[in-house]
């Protein structure tokens, strides 16, 4: 019975096979959502937006006070009024010393700002992570297939053993020895899905629910040559860390000379209506009265308030300042480190591709032909196998180090790896 295919048949099927196709989440797609869920971005955005709103608040004048008073209420009779009794309302409007005002807002606003600094800092902190959550997770599954080919390749040397043990020139003990080395790589492979799980985990972490790939990841094409040494050390200083820690000294110097607004007086104007009962002694309404008052703060004793105060302002200031040269000397020693790793990792992964892993597999293949002919034991394949395998998950993991140094370089100078 023959099957025939028409062109609408195929294209149902194809219909029906790609769903079943899952693509591997790229490293880039993972940072996207990383960045679109990530709640502590969100948590920063509302604090910088909280910090708007205040600076709006904090510009102006207080509250205007309103004061209702009786004057000259007999003791012996306080609800009734003679001619000595007055009631007064009024209105009273305090004003802060200074530029107290103009400097509040001012500071609300240099808070706001180091905050939306911050958001620039988070954003590259996330990136970060995810991306070296992205490349354990390949690096994972790269290894789980290497160690599942490994196992595909010693199940030809069982049946190697056995034909050769068939023939009369082969060894039983091979064959046992062969098995033993398939069930050592069988749990291998048990620690490579469990690396697996474990590096999907830490990765949905940040970038979310992520499905099992049909195919492994592919690594990105990260080049070292794309980011430029010389010009690296002076984008330290753009770093969204270093522009928090130096928007922050300034907000201190605004701090500053807020608390000097204190040596200056405060002022505050009252104004209001007052009614007095009862008649003069000729008989007339006694007439009703007009009020004004204006009070002066006089900041005479300075020693233990304001000068305190100022001297804790600019000691914060220069803790901020202190502070900032703190990050920039932890920013350019860890991207000097980076660098020097680097720079030995291209050494040891050239070394791997181009002369160790050639050099273990014509060593695979001269051992092999040498046991076919008698010529080598089993004993020295295995050993040839083994070694090559673990050449290639040496070289897997370099990689991995080596994309992993270009992202953090790329988070400590503010670009995009390329």
């Amino acid at each position: 019975m023959s099957v025939k295919f028409t062109t609408g048949g195929l294209v149902l099927l194809g219909a029906l096979w790609l769903p079943l196709q899952v693509q591997a989440l790229s490293i880039e797609t993972a940072v996207e959502q990383a960045l679109a869920r990530d709640a502590g971005l969100l948590e920063l955005e509302q604090e910088s937006l909280s910090y708007g709103h205040l600076a709006i608040a904090d510009s102006a004048l207080p509250d205007p006070e309103v004061t209702v008073a009786a004057e000259g209420l007999p003791i012996d009779d306080p609800l009734a009024a003679d001619m000595m009794t007055m009631y007064r309302i009024g209105i009273r409007q305090r004003f802060p010393a200074g530029d107290s005002l103009d400097l509040k807002s001012e500071r609300r606003h240099s808070q706001a700002r180091a905050v939306k600094s911050d958001i620039e800092a988070r954003k590259l902190q996330v990136s970060l992570q995810t991306r070296l959550a992205w490349l354990d997770w390949a690096h994972a599954h790269a290894a789980a297939i290497r160690v599942d080919d490994m196992l595909g390749q010693f199940d030809q040397l069982v049946e190697i053993t056995r034909r050769r043990y068939a023939a009369g020139t082969g060894r039983l003990q091979d064959e046992s020895y062969a098995l033993l080395e398939m069930a050592l790589l069988e749990r291998r492979k048990v620690d490579a899905l469990s690396a697996i799980d474990e590096a999907q985990a830490r990765l949905e972490r940040w970038a979310g629910p992520i499905e099992a790939p049909s195919h492994p990841p592919e690594l990105p094409g990260w080049t070292r040559e794309a980011m430029a040494t010389e010009a690296v050390e002076q984008t330290l200083h753009n770093h969204p860390e270093l522009v928090t820690a130096r928007i922050q000294t300034a907000t201190g110097d605004i701090s500053a000379e807020l608390a000097r607004q204190a040596y200056r007086p405060s002022w505050m104007l009252e104004a209001g209506y007052g009614h007095q009962r009862g008649n003069d002694p000729s008989g007339r309404r006694i007439a009703d009265k007009l009020f004004a008052m204006a009070t002066i703060s006089v900041p005479l004793f300075t020693t233990n308030r304001q000068d305190r105060r100022v001297d804790a302002a600019l000691a914060e200031r220069d803790a901020r300042a202190a502070r900032a040269q703190l990050i920039l000397q932890r920013l350019s020693g860890d991207l000097e480190q980076q660098h020097a790793l680097l720079e030995r990792l291209e050494e040891r992964r050239a070394l791997l591709e181009n002369r160790i892993l050639p050099q273990a597999q014509a060593t695979v293949d001269a051992t092999l032909t040498a046991y076919e002919s008698d010529r080598a034991s089993f004993d020295e394949l295995i050993r040839a196998r083994l070694r090559q395998l673990e050449i290639e998950l040496d070289l897997l993991d370099t990689r991995r180090k080596y994309f992993a140094s270009l992202a953090r370089i790329a988070s400590l100078t503010n670009e995009e790896p390329s």
